[in-house]
């Protein structure tokens, strides 16, 4: 017979009573046990916790942003125009007669109804800026439907507007020069689409950019049915006598995502190391886990069965990892969804001297956190698991000879 000798310190020789009974089931004496054995190697615990709540942190924000930003630019075009046409000539765009305009629009079945828009991009103190002549009939009505309507001389910015050296006042620059007093502020939570816009009369528009009054700089559609917009766009083609260009409103989604996606490719950058690092994470505890199988036998030896070997397994991969993936998933959504937040343009967007406040929406977070999940949980799960479920069936004299080797 084989004389096993049981090592100092080991988890057979602070056995409780009530664990020893091969009837034990889950219940919180096994959990206290649990959590008893886990902190016999405090620092492996702690490391494994911060590791893993840290990578759910990074990964989560990763894909919680690139999902935000989708959603919200969805919304953001939802009330945006069916189809958007623009006069065209050899030497770029060029204003198209208003009135007339909407009557050859109106006139081609399918068309709901047609309006006129004033707007370009004019130099301002920072930079270039984006101008819209606005009134009543604007489809930026719901952006600025708190404040009062610019009137001949006055102006409404956006909340990234530099307005140089006199605050009250901003210096416009197109075709012909403009100096326009600053009447309000759009609110914070239009910055996503009006950081850098700026609402005048719509007389102030045409001056600005050398519009003849009758004129505009666009013509925008709706049509009865969003499906309808790419059939018709050929007999809208048509009812003009002069060369057009249009965009539908899916055309404007696509060219939005696109650039998107190439703006905010380094945040995938973070799934790279971020991989790697699970990786690490699941060998390091499939490989704890097969060093500690030693006292699986000596579990066995005293009467544990193969369902209480794996139910303290478990409640051990538990007490870790859920506190750690909840951490980091609470982490993430607060970077991401937090009211005003500006960190995302200045990290990722390179808006360093003036980043908009981002008012994201949060539908589809729930499913980008169950993808985190299944991205991170379960392969860590399968890693503590699958070692201890091995052990569990094994034969118990095999783990105590090799342990007696040792």
């Amino acid at each position: 017979m084989i004389k096993t000798k049981i090592p100092k310190g080991s988890a057979s020789d602070r056995l409780a009573p009530n664990v020893v009974d091969p009837r034990f089931r889950l219940s919180f004496p096994l959990f206290a046990w649990s959590v008893r054995d886990l902190f016999r190697y405090p620092i492996e615990t702690i490391l494994l916790f911060l590791s893993m709540a840290a990578l759910v942190s990074i990964l989560g924000t990763a894909l919680l942003l690139s999902q935000a930003l989708s959603s919200t630019a969805g919304l953001l075009l939802k009330n945006s125009p069916s189809i958007v046409v623009r006069r065209v000539n050899p030497t770029g765009w060029s204003a198209l007669p208003a009135k007339e305009s909407i009557r050859l629009a109106i006139s081609v079945p399918g068309v709901l109804q047609a309006g006129t828009r004033i707007w370009g991009t004019a130099n301002g103190p920072g930079g270039a800026l984006t101008v819209f002549g606005y009134d009543e009939s604007h489809r930026l009505s719901g952006l600025a439907k708190s404040v009062p309507l610019p009137k001949r001389g006055e102006a409404v910015v956006g909340t990234g507007i530099k307005t140089g050296e006199v605050p009250e006042f901003l210096k416009l620059t197109g075709q012909h020069a403009l100096i326009l007093k600053i009447t309000d502020t759009l609110e914070a939570k239009t910055s996503m689409v009006a950081h850098d816009m700026v609402l005048v009369h719509p007389d102030d528009a045409r001056r600005l950019f050398g519009i003849a009054e009758g004129y505009a700089s666009d013509l925008i559609v709706d049509v009865f049915h969003e499906t309808e917009a790419g059939a018709i766009l050929p007999d809208l083609s048509r009812a003009f006598p002069w060369p057009v260009r249009m965009t539908t409103r899916k055309e404007a989604a696509g060219f939005y995502g696109s650039a998107s996606a190439r703006r905010s490719g380094i945040v995938y950058i973070a799934i790279i190391p971020g991989m790697l690092a699970l990786a690490l994470i699941v060998f390091g505890v499939f490989k704890g886990q097969i060093v500690q199988s030693c006292n699986v036998g000596l579990f066995k030896a005293f009467g544990w069965t193969t369902t209480n070997i794996f139910q303290m397994q478990l409640l051990k991969a538990l007490v870790i990892g859920i506190p750690a993936v909840t951490a980091g998933m609470v982490v993430s959504y607060g970077l991401v969804f937090r009211s005003g937040s500006s960190w995302p343009g200045y990290l990722f967007f390179g808006w360093n001297d003036s980043s908009p406040q981002l008012f994201l929406n949060t539908s589809g977070a729930i499913l980008a956190l169950i993808e985190i999940v299944v991205l991170i949980f379960l392969p860590y799960l399968a890693a503590a698991l699958w070692p201890a479920l091995r052990a569990a069936v094994s034969d118990p004299q095999d783990f105590l000879e090799y342990n007696n080797l040792g």
